[in-house]
């Protein structure tokens, strides 16, 4: 066997692999996130304790590393060069920060507390736009945890609800529920609880939202509050045998957003009321005709979000915009799932939503919201990165921006944070862009 002719050696010299994660570490500086953390979340009741920014902070850095179980706190706590840029002189221990989110979890004003930091980073984002789209959506996470409850998808786990802002792609409210929650439950309240979570200057101007908010009260709200929905309608009985006895020119051709015909696609609007509201809506109903096999429904429930009847699939859009096309409006809808759904499986898969380090309920859910805000720093971050980045998701900045190596060396007045010449200019780049950005803080 032949081999490489290198010999390994030891150095004191202060090196890290995480250079990059100066720049959300310059963000966070910027909006001074740790004295809102500092202000708005209890402090420690002993002078020996953390402040709830050092846990906070922490997370968020080990979240944009790419380290989402407790015990990973030791890639920081490992890295003296990094600690030295960072000025991270505290660092909590993986039993530190498990306790703190059980202590913190069981506070009943937590969500409060989360909303009035999360306010800090939506204001910074959001200061060139008022009125927002909101998409909600509920998400399942898969956790065999004790006290986890059976999911209506026959898994173990939880069920949060996740509001998100469509413009921006940020998580807005979180509502972090047990697996055995419906989707439907408290829509309403959960939209409610949305609308105060938005700083000051802005509004929610438009809402989509699936079957679970097809709800008498959610529309009456929104017409209340000149709000444009778009909710996935459920389709009835009745509903199913109007639309299958229409005649064939009442039906119009259905349009790709290349202004295209599409084959065996067809759309029709109507009016339609819902409970005891009386006023009228817009119902956009779309018909895809079957091709091959379909699944045939054994339980004939009565109501469902799609109908299938006589070789075709049928589904509905509740609407009060009376200005776009049928087409337009079901592209609208359809925009929710990049918008919304694409951004749960960011949330979760690159910030470490769906790994719960607790077996405690409310401890999860603070480090569930933990990762929210940490996804909506990286939402933050990508709108000032210059543009061969802006478009990336956290993976690629991990390998690309985080993840560079570089010398450390402290002198008597400065600290100096050596690199390779290509990642300087990079890093120099991407930190030249930060300081021109002048968040509106309170």
């Amino acid at each position: 066997m032949q081999i490489l002719p290198y010999k390994l050696a030891t150095t004191n010299d202060n090196l890290t692999s995480r250079a990059g994660l100066l720049v959300i570490a310059n963000i966070m500086s910027t909006i001074r996130l740790a004295d809102t953390i500092d202000q708005h979340f209890p402090l420690p009741k002993s002078n020996r304790g953390f402040n709830p920014s050092i846990f906070l902070q922490t997370l968020i850095l080990m979240h944009h590393e790419g380290s989402f179980h407790l015990d990973d706190v030791r890639h920081l706590s490992d890295d003296d060069a990094l600690r030295t840029v960072l000025n991270l002189t505290d660092i909590p221990q993986a039993c530190t920060l498990g306790n703190w989110l059980r202590k913190m979890g069981d506070n009943p004003d937590i969500l409060k507390f989360w909303t009035r930091v999360n306010k800090t980073i939506l204001k910074a984002t959001l200061h060139k736009c008022k009125g927002i789209t909101l998409d909600i959506d509920a998400t399942e996470i898969i956790a065999n945890k004790k006290e986890a409850k059976w999911t209506y998808k026959k898994n173990k786990g939880y069920m949060p609800m996740v509001g998100h802002i469509a413009e921006t792609g940020q998580v807005l409210s979180c509502d972090f529920r047990q697996g055995n929650a419906s989707p439907a439950k408290e829509n309403f309240e959960f939209i409610k609880q949305c609308e105060q979570a938005l700083p000051d200057t802005c509004f929610i101007q438009a809402l989509r939202i699936d079957c679970a908010g097809y709800q008498t009260k959610i529309i009456r709200h929104c017409d209340e509050k000149n709000i444009t929905y778009a909710i996935r309608a459920l389709t009835t009985k009745g509903m199913k045998a109007h639309f299958n006895a229409l005649k064939p020119e009442l039906w119009e051709g259905f349009l790709n957003k290349d202004n295209e015909l599409v084959v065996n696609q067809q759309t029709y609007r109507t009016s339609h009321c819902i409970g005891d509201y009386e006023k009228a809506f817009t119902l956009i109903v779309q018909r895809t005709k079957i091709i091959g096999q379909v699944e045939i429904d054994l339980e004939g429930s009565e109501v469902s979000d799609e109908a299938i009847v006589d070789g075709y699939i049928y589904r509905a859009i509740a609407t009060n915009d009376v200005d776009k096309s049928n087409s337009e409006i079901i592209h609208w809808y359809n925009q929710r799932a990049e918008d919304s759904e694409n951004r749960i499986k960011e949330l979760k898969l690159d910030f470490g939503g769906d790994c719960l380090p607790c077996s405690d309920f409310n401890a999860n859910g603070l480090y569930f919201l933990t990762c929210a805000l940490s996804y909506n720093l990286f939402a933050l971050m990508r709108q000032l990165l210059p543009e061969s980045l802006a478009d990336h998701r956290v993976i690629t900045i991990r390998w690309r921006l985080y993840a560079i190596a570089g010398k450390v060396v402290k002198t008597g007045r400065q600290i100096f944070v050596k690199l390779k010449s290509e990642h300087q200019k990079l890093l120099a780049q991407v930190l030249d862009e930060l300081r021109k950005f002048i968040p509106i803080l309170d």
